[in-house]
C-alpha cells in the first residue's frame, strides 16, 4: 500500500498506480511475492501498523518517520528497527541491471509527488 493511502492522504493521484505497478516489479526482481509479509500468526490487527512494517524494514525508520510527517502524522518506531533502506540489490540478488534498480527507486518513491509518472516508465 502507497504511503499517501497508508497515511489517509487526502489527494490521491495516479501515483498510487505507479507505486502497485512497482511493487509488481519489485516481487519479479526479488523473485518472490508477497517480498514482505507478516506472519498469518501475527498479533499485530491494526491495518496500519501491520502495513507500516514491512515499509519500514525496507525503507528504514528515518525515510518512513520522514514521510509521515509530510502526510501530517507523527510515527513512533522502535529504535531496534534499521534506520536506513535495504538495497534493492539486497533483495534482488538475481538481477545486476542499475537500470531496473533505478526504476523501482522511481516507482517505489515514498513522496507521491516526486514518484515517476507512467509516460516516464514507459521511456525507462
Amino acid at each position: 500500500m502507497p504511503p499517501e493511502a497508508l497515511f489517509n492522504y487526502h489527494t490521491q493521484s495516479t501515483a498510487v498506480d505507479i507505486w502497485a505497478c512497482g511493487v509488481i516489479f519489485l516481487s519479479f526482481c526479488a523473485g518472490r511475492h508477497p517480498v514482505f509479509s507478516l506472519n498469518n500468526s501475527s498479533k499485530i490487527k491494526n491495518f496500519t501498523i501491520s502495513n507500516l512494517i514491512p515499509l519500514t524494514c525496507l525503507f528504514g525508520s528515518n525515510a518512513i518517520k520522514e514521510i509521515a510527517f509530510k502526510y501530517g502524522y507523527g510515527c513512533l518506531i522502535p529504535d531496534e528497527m534499521q534506520k536506513d533502506k535495504i538495497g534493492w540489490e539486497t533483495l534482488c540478488a538475481k538481477i545486476k541491471d542499475p537500470l531496473a534498480f533505478d526504476l523501482l527507486d522511481k516507482m517505489l518513491e515514498l513522496d507521491h509527488t516526486k514518484r515517476i509518472k507512467a509516460c516516464d516508465v514507459l521511456k525507462h
